[in-house]
């Protein structure tokens, strides 16, 4: 039963992503899958279960990232990998961030819980600016509460690249994910002192290279 239930959502969720959650249906699903439209309906009596269960499973796969990422906020290297997997995690799932403003009003508990994740990373995002300023790597703000604006960029970038990216990226598949990257630390490097810019250059090229 658990493997059926787990091909319904791999299926779905590549559905979703090659042709937009409006355009698939439950009997869309099966029939790609190959089952009956009642086996389908036994596991998800409707379309609506479908797409709940995939954000809560994008969700919990993006609190792995954030918790390593707070558990590990001394080592460079784990920082800008993680923030590399927590940018996969939202490409693997790029549909929900394409429709997201519709899900949000449909369902209320995706509000509600994006609303406070949102608040958490918030808060891991000023732990972090604030290790960054204690080792000398970050400029002292230009003014009180310049960093959180920063950080509320930021998490702009995170939430809002995917958009970006289906509209206007034209470059090959697999850079992707480190384009958009590269981008958010294009965003950041403006603020670190030159210690800061050597610690990330070595990190950026040490994991992928990227033209920073």
């Amino acid at each position: 039963m658990a493997k059926t239930r787990d091909k319904i959502l791999e299926k779905a969720r590549q559905l979703f992503n090659e042709n937009g959650i409006s355009q698939v249906s439950s009997r869309t699903i099966s029939e790609n899958l190959g089952i009956s439209y009642g086996n389908l309906c036994y596991y998800f009596a409707k379309k609506d279960d479908i797409l709940l269960e995939l954000y809560f499973l994008m969700q919990k796969e993006l609190d792995e990232e954030v918790k390593n990422l707070q558990a590990e906020i001394f080592r460079f290297d784990f920082m800008v990998q993680s923030l590399r997997k927590m940018l996969k995690v939202l490409y693997k799932f790029k549909f929900i961030y394409l429709d997201l403003p519709n899900l949000v009003r449909k369902f209320p508990e995706v509000a509600r819980h994006a609303k406070k994740q949102n608040q958490f990373r918030v808060r891991i995002a000023r732990e972090i600016y604030a290790f960054l300023q204690a080792g000398d790597y970050l400029k002292k703000e230009k003014y009180e509460g310049h960093y959180d604006k920063l950080s509320h960029g930021v998490l702009i970038l995170i939430n809002a690249w995917i958009v970006d990216a289906e509209v206007y990226y034209e470059g090959e598949e697999e850079k992707k994910v480190d384009e958009y990257l590269n981008l958010i630390y294009r965003v950041v490097s403006a603020s670190l002192t030159p210690k800061g810019a050597d610690a990330f250059i070595r990190v950026y090229e040490e994991y992928g290279g990227l033209d920073i």
